[in-house]
């Protein structure tokens, strides 16, 4: 009930994001092309065949980007979170981490955190198309919205990498991959080479790969 009022309070001061360039919220809209549901891939959150990375993790103080998930998802929904989360943290080698907080008290003296919420898509922004969207919001960090009423048959792990890309730094890539404004049911399940290049130039961090 906690995070529910949290949320309704935080979405009055959402703000429309000013990352990488972008002019307006981030949103990330249908494509044309589907994949069914694959309930199995909650067994295998850490499969390390979606990792292709092979460099070995950096021993550093990473930055650390604490994320608050509502209570509005399923189990499944919040396995596809946290399945995105662990994508990233294995592909940022210590650098930079995701850390998927209980609640807003588990982060008492935090002064940035982001939360992610999931919203009706008939009360969300932007057009029908938008599966989700990432604000910057006065005060805290930020707030991702899925449409998990949209999501339908698509990867809501890979709308939710595409998503924490965005709380990153980065903007929509015109090349395609992982950050294209337009869903893709294949090149958007995982992080690619080149949005790990984006992330290392925008936060000046050293060669990720």
């Amino acid at each position: 009930m906690r995070c529910k009022v949290v949320i309704a309070s935080l979405m009055l001061l959402v703000a429309p994001c000013l990352l990488a360039g972008c002019d307006g919220a981030q949103y990330l809209s249908t494509g044309a092309l589907n994949r069914p549901l694959a309930v199995e891939e909650v067994a295998s959150l850490r499969d390390p065949g979606l990792h292709h990375t092979s460099q070995a993790a950096v021993v550093a103080r990473p930055e650390i980007f604490y994320l608050i998930v509502t209570d509005t998802f399923s189990l499944y929904q919040r396995a596809e979170i946290l399945r995105a989360v662990n994508e990233w943290n294995v592909a940022l080698k210590g650098l930079i981490r995701f850390e998927i907080m209980p609640d807003r008290d588990a982060i008492s003296g935090v002064t940035e955190y982001w939360v992610v919420s999931s919203k009706p898509g008939d009360h969300g922004s932007g057009s029908s198309s938008t599966l989700a969207a990432t604000y910057v919001a006065a005060g805290i960090g930020g707030v991702v919205v899925i449409h998990v009423d949209r999501i339908g048959r698509r990867d809501l792990g890979g709308v939710m990498m595409h998503e924490l890309g965005h709380v990153l730094g980065l903007g929509h890539s015109a090349k395609g991959g992982l950050m294209a404004a337009t869903y893709h049911p294949t090149s958007q399940r995982s992080i690619d080479k080149a949005t790990l290049e984006a992330v290392a130039a925008k936060r000046g961090l050293p060669e990720l790969r």
